[in-house]
């Protein structure tokens, strides 16, 4: 077997061994350090099976770091992550725990802009970069200063393959906060029941994305006080839709080759045709 059939088979039994755990019933902190800990040993076992391992090409190479060795480290910043967050997070009450969970999500955003670029070339699947990011050999140039370059073993990762798995990691820490703030019945207002819902969002989720963005960027609300999490909270409730990844819609919108106000500019062109109709009528 190659290197990327191991790193398969190990990584299946990895997802396997973290599914029983989570039946288990314990204590979250130990749940989540068992988690880590199961990880670890993964690593250490596809470490074990690189030490004898000589790479067939550069695309293997390129292949494994960029797709596979980028998922173990992914788990490892998770798991690594979701304990320290859990381990301070406040007991009660519900307001408090939603509270900091979103604000959680002020620095998961604020950590995602810092790291934009990495963050896009990871979400438009480009390939262009992959010689330099992902072969061991390769002199890549430093994106930011940082105290791992220093103690990173290279014989088993490289310095972006080790972005790139925070950049994951910290996305399933997103996700795993907005499950928990549904479990808190963050969404739960009288929006959500069918039978109360007057408004519903019929459109494209980019499109109230956008207008999320909007509002931002006009200071409109809150005299510009309110934030990205908390406006697409808010409106999402309005309209029964759940905005919970708004940032990497927001960077698809941001790629778009043509306009990239798709909904706004359609907005202004329907209201002004409205207005025009309106005034023949007079």
């Amino acid at each position: 077997m190659n290197i990327i059939e191991i790193s398969i088979q190990i990584l299946t039994n990895l997802k396997k061994n973290l599914d029983i755990l989570k039946l288990d019933g314990e204590n979250k902190l130990i749940q989540f350090e068992s988690a880590f800990h199961l990880v670890d040993m993964a690593m250490d076992e596809i470490k074990l099976f690189m030490d004898k391992y000589d790479f067939e090409s550069e695309q293997e190479e390129i292949e494994f770091f960029k797709n596979h060795m980028s998922n173990f480290l992914k788990e490892s910043v998770y798991f690594s992550e979701l304990f320290n967050m859990e381990s301070i997070k406040p007991s009660g009450p519900e307001k408090e725990i939603k509270k900091f969970y979103e604000k959680e999500l002020i620095s998961i955003n604020e950590f995602l802009q810092n790291n934009q670029n990495l963050y896009n070339y990871l979400l438009m699947k480009k390939e262009n970069q992959d010689r330099v990011f992902f072969l061991r050999s390769a002199q890549a140039p430093v994106y930011k200063p940082n105290l791992f370059w220093h103690t990173l073993d290279t014989r088993y990762c490289t310095v972006y393959t080790l972005y790139f798995a925070r950049i994951m990691g910290t996305l399933a820490l997103a996700d795993y906060i907005h499950d928990q703030l549904r479990i808190l019945k963050v969404y739960d207002n009288p929006y959500d029941s069918e039978k109360k819902r007057q408004l519903y969002w019929s459109g494209k989720k980019a499109d109230l994305v956008e207008l999320v963005y909007a509002l931002k960027t006009s200071s409109a609300v809150n005299n510009g006080s309110a934030s990205i999490a908390e406006l697409a909270t808010s409106i999402g409730e309005l309209f029964g839709k759940e905005l919970n990844d708004y940032y990497r819609t927001f960077l698809e919108i941001r790629s778009r080759k043509k306009s990239r106000t798709v909904f706004l500019d359609q907005c202004r062109e329907n209201l002004e045709a409205y207005m025009d109709e309106f005034e023949e009528k007079e």
